[in-house]
């Protein structure tokens, strides 16, 4: 049914374009238009959805009256695509309307918060919870929001509370079991973490047909049996993650059963080098198993419930790259006689969901590169543009990642020849501590599960040292912390 749908909407969509992007389009039209286009994106496709907003938005300017829902429709769907100014413009005028309208409040409330104004964002959610008293989606986002504020305690009270109300919601679960693993309450984290496997939107092509042919493994004997473990979620969870594998060879040896892990990306071959020789690395499914799971559920079924001894660096760079890059660096660095050699990572994936508050601002990231004696290697390809205005300014950084050829395993090289690492929380940083390689991270107020709350350390990677930020948004203090440990470096 659902396959019949869509090519029928393969074929209506092209007619409803022409006729929504004539001179002469009427309102009802521009409206048909984006709602045939959400349909069409079934939630997942962002460019359908930005296209649907832009035929809304201009069905509204031709005639804002011409359907009831559309003020409506333009909000929620601004709010799916992030756009953020309209989000607010939106709901302004919905709220004028209708002070008690709470999907409008919710709405709002993330157009502010993203903006970082958590004050007036919890103000409007618990306006919204206020009107639909016992809504598990609005108390669900007061707690997102309050969570957001490392109010970690009441955002767990509000998830349970969710719970109580929707026993099955599983995003619900999943972030409190990112609430109980910051904290080390491991056991019940880990549990609660499975619930990400109900999103099945989420799976990719071979998740989904793993799950056609083998059974999902919950920790059963592996005695004749053979597991697929297959790579999900990002590149730093799988960084952080794969160190298990070594673990659960030696359990499948020992009761008699295979493991194999699926895994295909920029990651294979610095993984490789890592595995037992008994545990194989496929990058199609090219084994019928009995068993799969995901990469990160292996700290439930191996049961690890204590992170103490495995800091360890657990990862080598390949030895060819590794003398290739640092003939790359000594070229920077031979004329600067003692110069030290620090690698940056200053933002991310901008489609991250967390990106705006992890990154920090080229602006107030120069205090940290002024150190003399010091050359910045950038690791995050594409700065370039940056990278030549920091030269402009007599700023000793250089960028090499257009040498970046063999997925991780030019970073991890690039990486064995540096001093330090100075990185935002990304994949680099789960490869430098991976690596070994002494690292500053500078974390914002509310990082994600692996760091912790508190302290300045972490029992997953000896090398790591946690730079805080004191509040959400305040990156001073922590590049000021970060430049004294390098002039210290530098002195040294």
């Amino acid at each position: 049914m659902n396959h019949l749908n869509t090519h029928s909407a393969d074929n209506v969509l092209p007619a409803l374009r022409a006729r929504a992007a004539a001179p002469d389009a009427t309102a009802r039209v521009c409206f048909a238009f984006g709602q045939t286009l959400l349909q069409h994106a079934a939630g997942r496709d962002k460019a359908l959805q930005s296209e649907a907003l832009a035929a809304l938005v201009r069905a509204y300017r031709l005639d804002p009256s011409c359907e009831p829902t559309l003020l409506h429709t333009i909000a929620q769907t601004a709010f799916m695509v992030r756009e953020w100014t309209l989000v607010e413009s939106a709901t302004e005028l919905l709220l004028s309307q209708n002070a008690a309208d709470a999907n409008a409040l919710i709405w709002r409330a993330a157009a502010v918060q993203y903006r970082d104004d958590f004050a007036t964002a919890e103000q409007l959610l618990r306006e919204a919870v206020r009107m639909v008293p016992g809504n598990a989606v609005a108390l669900h986002k007061l707690a997102l929001c309050i969570k957001e504020q490392a109010r970690f305690a009441e955002a767990e009270a509000l998830l349970i509370q969710v719970l109580e109300l929707s026993p099955n919601n599983a995003h619900a679960l999943f972030d409190l079991s990112e609430i109980e693993i910051r904290s080390g309450r491991f056991a019940d984290g880990w549990a609660h973490y499975e619930s990400r496997i109900a999103f099945a939107g989420d799976l990719n092509n071979a998740q989904h047909a793993l799950a056609e042919i083998s059974a999902h493994w919950q920790g059963e004997s592996l005695a004749g049996k053979t597991l697929v473990v297959y790579g999900e979620q990002g590149n730093g969870d799988c960084l952080w993650a794969v160190r298990f594998l070594p673990l659960l060879a030696e359990r499948a040896r020992r009761e008699g059963g295979r493991v194999i892990f699926g895994h295909d990306g920029p990651l294979r071959h610095l993984f490789e080098r890592t595995l037992p020789a008994d545990l194989p690395l496929e990058t199609s499914l090219e084994t019928q198993p009995d068993f799969h799971c995901g990469l990160m559920s292996l700290p439930l079924r191996l049961e690890i419930f204590d992170a103490t001894a495995w800091g360890a660096p657990y990862l080598s760079g390949d030895p060819t790259h590794m003398q290739t890059w640092q003939q790359r660096v000594q070229a920077y660095v031979a004329a600067k006689a003692g110069n030290r050699k620090v690698g940056l990572v200053w933002n991310g994936n901008s489609e991250h969901i967390r990106d705006k508050r992890r990154s920090v601002p080229v602006a107030q990231l120069e205090p940290l590169l002024g150190v003399s004696d010091v050359t910045y290697f950038a690791l995050s390809p594409g700065r370039g543009e940056t990278v030549a205005q920091w030269r402009a300014k007599g700023l000793d950084v250089v960028d090499l990642t257009h040498h970046f050829q063999s997925g991780f395993d030019d970073v991890a090289a690039l990486l064995a020849n540096l001093d330090l690492m100075v990185t935002i929380d990304s994949g680099p940083a789960h490869l430098a501590g991976a690596l070994g390689v002494p690292t500053c991270l500078m974390i914002d107020h509310v990082s994600a599960w692996f760091w912790g709350d508190e302290s300045p350390v972490t029992s997953w990677y000896d090398s790591i040292e946690l730079i805080r930020q004191p509040a959400v948004g305040d990156w001073a203090p922590v590049v000021a912390q970060v430049r004294a440990r390098i002039e210290g470096m530098a002195r040294g």
